[in-house]
Order: structure tokens, then C-alpha cells, then sequence
């Protein structure tokens, strides 16, 4: 899921944003003097959160006074090798402070003091509000599938009713079937009635549609728990597709055909949801 956080205490000011990511990925950018504690960070981000792409970005709110060490030692040597090698090689010219500056090993830039406490208030504050975003997110995206599997229900019917039209027009259109075969000889009743069995245990969806009701039973009682694990909702989506694939591949009647590829369509765009679900 999409969302953003801030946080500020003291001199720290934390940003923190996510993407949607299937699986947890983090990636911190902070200052060098905050290395150290860049396990702890990802330590509370993990205990917060278990998808998505998530970014933390912290800076100081005001700038610190910058405190240069002069590593004299590290100078007088390195000038002491410049002037050495001049005079080796003669090469003309002078030695000037320029070229001393210039290293950057000459000057030491003191790290400023990590206020720790500030620091996690920031960090904490930025990872409450960023939660915060997620689940307005979330909501949407339960109600987006809500109404989705709402949508599934009605296409399901639709399946019942075309499965029980398909078992009464079966021996119908067998018979009509044979007579053009057979030019209109005598059928003997008993071979029509075994046909009509076989054809219809080939074709029959009774399983299939009792088990699609339990997935999207399942599925729906998951969104209204208020526990819509993405990764649960993922599973139970990808066994609907397996059943209404079934279905596809059983039956020839064009009007199954043309629900199943409408109930593809609707479970391809709750399958997309589920990956954005936390």
C-alpha cells in the first residue's frame, strides 16, 4: 500500500514513505553519524509492517554548526612527501596551502552528537503516521473487493442457473443429435438415458461451484474481520481461479463460457488488490 509519514523531534526530521511491494523492502537513508543504529531501524520498521516498499529519509530540521579538526600530523607529513618528491623529479613550482586543503584527510569534520531519544520519537511519529495513511488506503482497497466478490456472487448464480438449463436441455439435444446421425432410426430409450448420464457427469460444475461458494465465503468474511491479510486473500484468489478454470474447461455451452470469462476479469482485479494489502 501507498502512503506517507512525518516525524520531528528535536533536530531530527524524519520522512518515510511506501509503495506497494509484495513482500517487505526497506530502504534507509540517513547521515554516516546514524549508521550504527540503522539495524534498530529496520528492527521497528519490520515490527510495524510486513509488505511494501518502504523508504525512511532522515535529515536534520536545522543545520548543525559545522566543527573542522586540523589533522596536523597527516599535514606536516604529507607536505614533507610533496616537498621530497618536488626535489626528486624538479618539478618547478611552489608547495602552496591550496593543495594541503584540498586532501581530505587534512581536515576532520567532528560528528555531532545523536540526541538518541529525539531521534526515535522523529522515527516513531513518521512510522504512526505513515500506518495511519496505509489503512485509509486499506479501506478503499477492502471496499474496492467488497464490492468485487459481490460481483462474483452474481456470476455465480448466473452459473447455477445456466448448469441446471444445460442438465435439462441435455437429452434434448442428444436425441436430436443421434436422429441426424442416425437418419432418423429408432433410438433405444435406455442407450439415450446412458448418454444423457455420461454427457452430463462429463459437464457436470456441482463441485466446482460449491467450493467457489466456500472461497468466496471465506474471502468475504476475512474483509469484514477487519483482518484482510493480503497474503491469506492472495491464496484463496488464485484457488477461485483454479475452480473457475475448471469450469471453463468442462463445459462447451457458450453462456458458461462467456460468465467464466467475466468472473476471470473480476477476480484478475482482486488479485491485483491483494498484493497492495498489507
Amino acid at each position: 500500500m501507498t502512503g506517507y509519514g512525518r516525524g520531528v523531534a528535536g533536530n531530527f526530521r524524519v520522512e518515510t514513505r511506501s509503495t506497494n511491494h509484495r513482500n517487505l523492502y526497506l530502504q534507509i537513508n540517513v547521515p554516516s553519524y546514524l549508521y550504527f543504529y540503522e539495524p534498530e531501524i529496520r528492527n521497528i520498521i519490520k515490527r510495524a509492517f510486513s509488505r511494501g516498499r518502504i523508504e525512511i529519509f532522515v535529515t536534520k530540521a536545522e543545520a548543525d554548526d559545522i566543527k573542522l579538526t586540523l589533522n596536523r600530523s597527516f599535514a606536516r607529513e604529507y607536505y614533507r612527501a610533496l616537498v621530497s618528491l618536488k626535489e626528486e623529479l624538479s618539478i618547478p613550482g611552489d608547495i602552496g596551502i591550496g593543495i594541503l586543503a584540498r586532501q581530505k584527510d587534512t581536515f576532520q569534520q567532528e560528528e555531532p552528537d545523536v540526541e538518541v531519544p529525539a531521534f526515535r520519537e522523529a522515527l516513531e511519529t513518521a512510522l504512526e503516521e505513515l500506518k495511519k495513511s496505509r489503512s485509509k488506503e486499506g479501506k478503499n482497497l477492502v471496499k474496492d473487493m467488497a464490492e468485487r466478490l459481490g460481483f462474483l456472487k452474481e456470476h455465480l448464480a448466473q452459473l447455477e442457473g445456466k448448469r441446471e438449463d444445460f442438465i435439462a436441455g441435455s437429452r434434448t439435444a442428444l436425441e436430436e443429435k443421434l436422429k441426424i446421425l442416425l437418419n432418423n432410426v429408432p433410438i433405444d430409450e435406455s442407450r439415450i438415458i446412458q448418454e444423457t448420464a455420461i454427457l452430463i457427469e462429463r459437464s457436470d460444475i456441482t463441485e466446482e461451484i460449491v467450493r467457489i461458494k466456500s472461497h468466496l465465503k471465506h474471502m468475504s468474511e476475512l474483509l469484514d474481520s477487519g483482518d484482510a491479510a493480503g497474503k491469506k486473500l492472495d491464496f484463496l484468489a488464485q484457488e477461485l481461479h483454479r475452480e473457475i478454470n475448471t469450469i471453463g474447461s468442462k463445459s462447451a455451452d457458450a453462456g458458461i463460457s462467456g460468465i467464466v470469462v467475466d468472473m476471470k476479469h473480476e477476480l484478475e482485479k482482486i488479485r491485483e488488490q491483494t498484493q497492495n494489502l498489507q
